[in-house]
């Protein structure tokens, strides 16, 4: 009787302190949780390029916030070490297993504010470009980046373009400072002797005492200031108007940019002036280069250039070209195909485009089909916007 007793006490006690241990557990626990807002969401990441070196001893890959400033990892399969690029992305890592080309998006905050305060796409910071030797510490950067491009299947070089040049207005401010500055002190001096001496003919004329003569002189003074703040207000005003008119007519005529393409097992580089457009073979040993006339040489063609990459000799397969695009090379890179415009004008509505067609041994890009080709149908062209592709066994192109 005495055991039933105690079991049935026991249990009593049970039901009634249990539930009230629990009650205890979930206010504590409600206190202590963090409550779901926005900010916590911004918190959040998200893994997200994901690449494996074809070795197989490297990963690279992002980690990004929902809103702000993301990673780029390096990380070794075999040690577990890491290496961070803050705003590192568009990562590849090329095909011999060496190197990680990526670029670098500028600092969130910076952006977010200059688009608040409306700036022009040329004044917003730009993207740069990093390198890096898988295995080791150090990062080659390079600013202002448009873009870059490796071989598909080769390796051993990278292509990137540069943004377009930052105009050099510091010898153009320094004089326009200094030719103002002259100017304004001229001003000034003509001005003040104008008023002075009409105040000494009025001081003569009316016989004044010495009080009405300082009050004249603080008159003249006055005047002269007054004066001079509004003709130096005029004078700025026409300056920023000059300036203004240079900034608008510079930027009329489109016109390409520095390219460099890079070695990367010394660093060896070679600039091309005013590219557009560039792509390489897949196994990496040409380069097709178009590039564009210099807005500030009337006398300046457009080309396309094919660049050996071993011999570091250039030909010039196309000139006197308004637009070219879609390069596109065979498996082997010995055949190259790509469309082209050279006759209309750059006002016209309608621009019809041509198939071209190149490979070794030829002294330039040949016509190969248009709107008039035996075999295409009336009302139609070649589209520019279509991809050019070469059979595997590169005996057709597909346009």
């Amino acid at each position: 009787k005495i055991l039933i007793f105690i079991n049935s006490y026991i249990y009593g006690m049970k039901k009634i302190f249990l539930p009230a241990l629990l009650l205890i557990s979930i206010n504590i626990s409600a206190q202590t949780k963090k409550p779901l807002n926005h900010s916590v969401y911004d918190g959040w990441k998200s893994l997200g390029e994901r690449l494996i070196s074809n070795d197989g001893r490297f990963a690279v890959y992002t980690i990004n916030p929902q809103e702000g400033d993301g990673d780029l990892v390096i990380q070794n399969l075999i040690s577990l070490d890491k290496k961070t690029i803050s705003r590192g992305y568009g990562a590849i890592i090329t095909e011999d297993s060496r190197f990680v080309v990526f670029k670098i998006k500028p600092i969130f905050q910076e952006t977010r504010q200059a688009k608040i305060k409306k700036k022009k796409a040329d004044d917003m910071t730009k993207d740069s470009i990093g390198i890096i030797e898988l295995g080791k510490d150090a990062v080659v950067k390079f600013a202002r980046v448009k873009s870059f491009k490796t071989p598909e299947k080769g390796f051993g070089w990278v292509a990137y373009q540069m943004e377009k040049a930052l105009p050099d207005t510091t010898k153009k401010t320094k004089k326009a400072v200094v030719d103002s500055s002259n100017k304004n002190i001229d001003m000034l001096v003509k001005l003040a002797d104008s008023i002075i001496r009409k105040t000494m003919e009025s001081v003569k004329a009316e016989n004044l005492t010495k009080e009405e003569m300082i009050g004249a002189a603080n008159k003249a003074v006055k005047e002269i200031i007054k004066k001079s703040k509004d003709e130096i207000l005029a004078e700025e005003i026409l300056l920023r108007d000059a300036e203004g008119d240079d900034a608008a007519g510079a930027g009329t005529a489109t016109e390409g940019t520095d390219m460099i393409i890079r070695r990367l097992s010394d660093g060896k580089e070679k600039t091309f002036k005013l590219v557009s457009d560039f792509a390489f073979d897949k196994k990496g040993t040409r380069l097709v280069i178009k590039t564009t006339k210099a807005s500030k040489d009337s006398n300046s063609i457009a080309l396309v250039l094919l660049y050996n990459l071993a011999s570091d000799k250039t030909d010039t397969i196309m000139q006197k070209i308004n637009d070219g695009k879609n390069f596109s090379f065979d498996e082997e890179g010995t055949q190259l195909a790509f469309v082209a415009e050279r006759d209309s004008s750059t006002k016209a509505l309608q621009k019809f485009y041509k198939l071209w067609y190149y490979t070794n041994g030829q002294d330039s890009a040949k016509l190969v089909a248009e709107k008039n080709t035996v075999g295409m149908q009336l009302g139609l062209t070649i589209s520019e916007n279509a991809a050019i592709k070469f059979s595997k066994d590169g005996k057709k192109l597909f346009f």
